[in-house]
């Protein structure tokens, strides 16, 4: 006897059941406002997104939470054998890149998208911007070594104020410097409850160790924290240089006019210019092994559940 479903499958052949990659791929493509596209023939899965707005990334987020798919800012470079998860390339958010200036009582600051040009920062003043670099974005600049150039405990010299970021769990804050300077309170209890851990790291015997290196070994900017000459800590400068590795980056706000020390009357070059460390020791063992344990500890802060680039 023939029965409907088997006159069916004789006809059209089995269906092939769907592989775990297809079903992010269509549900992101679905989902998403912005083009998606993706490999399926690859030793390596990978597929692009290309945002047209905020809410792309979102769903982006929870589709790789849900899939176990890393979400990477595209155009960062990664080493082959960084990670066998398949990979999700997402541009940082031209589609609605905006940029304001913004005035406190004593400062003012150009509040920035993370996919605006660096081409746009110069035409709003701030010459730092090297001209070779001008075609990057935002969001390339600040997770490039290119933000992080001063030396050790002098994070004070930065040009960035505050940032936005989208956390692995989705939360969205503002982070910026803690003191009589912050003007943005910390809204989330996720950040609230990392604030303590991270203090915790600062003043651990492997950051004092870093920290008597005049160029800082580790990735993530955690010297930002124990900054010395009464400058306020900076949860931003810490993400400075970040690699992708921490969270997503939305928004940045850059100082207008020269960057000053906190407390200081005199005037300073902005790090962008600043000269780095004229000698720098030699690596040893020691400060290797207490520089990895450090971005290990900070990256499963910012995200326990390996969501973003790994370390590098």
């Amino acid at each position: 006897m023939v029965t409907p479903n088997s006159r069916r499958s004789f006809l059209f052949g089995r269906r092939a059941p769907s592989t775990s990659w297809g079903s992010f791929c269509a549900r992101l493509a679905r989902t998403c406002q912005g083009s998606v596209r993706w490999e399926q023939n690859s030793s390596i899965l990978q597929a692009w997104l290309i945002p047209a707005r905020e809410g792309d990334l979102e769903h982006a987020i929870a589709l790789c939470k849900e899939y176990g798919v890393k979400m990477m800012l595209d155009g960062i470079a990664v080493e082959p054998c960084a990670t066998a998860m398949p990979l999700l390339w997402v541009e940082p958010g031209r589609a609605w890149a905006t940029h304001a200036i913004e005035q406190s009582a004593t400062d003012r600051f150009l509040r920035t998208d993370a996919g605006c040009k660096l081409s746009d920062l110069r035409q709003q003043g701030l010459e730092w911007v090297d001209e070779k670099l001008q075609d990057w974005s935002v969001a390339h600049w600040f997770a490039s070594s290119e933000a992080a150039q001063w030396h050790t405990a002098q994070s004070g010299l930065s040009v960035i104020d505050r940032v936005q970021v989208r956390l692995s769990d989705g939360t969205s804050e503002v982070l910026g410097p803690f003191g009589a300077s912050a003007l943005t309170p910390l809204r989330s209890i996720r950040v609230q409850q990392m604030v303590p851990k991270l203090f915790e790291l600062a003043a651990s015997k492997q950051a004092l160790t870093c920290a008597r290196s005049a160029a800082w070994p580790a990735r993530f900017r955690l010297d930002a924290l124990m900054s010395t000459d009464g400058q306020e800590p900076n949860l931003a400068h810490l993400l400075a240089g970040h690699a992708g590795s921490l969270a997503w980056v939305q928004q940045v706000w850059f100082r207008l006019g020269p960057s000053r020390i906190a407390g200081s009357d005199s005037a300073i070059e902005p790090i962008s210019t600043a000269s780095k460390p004229a000698e720098l020791a030699e690596p040893t063992s020691e400060l290797n092994q207490a520089a990895a344990w450090l971005d290990s500890e900070i990256k499963k802060t910012f995200d326990p559940v390996g969501l973003f680039a790994p370390i590098q």
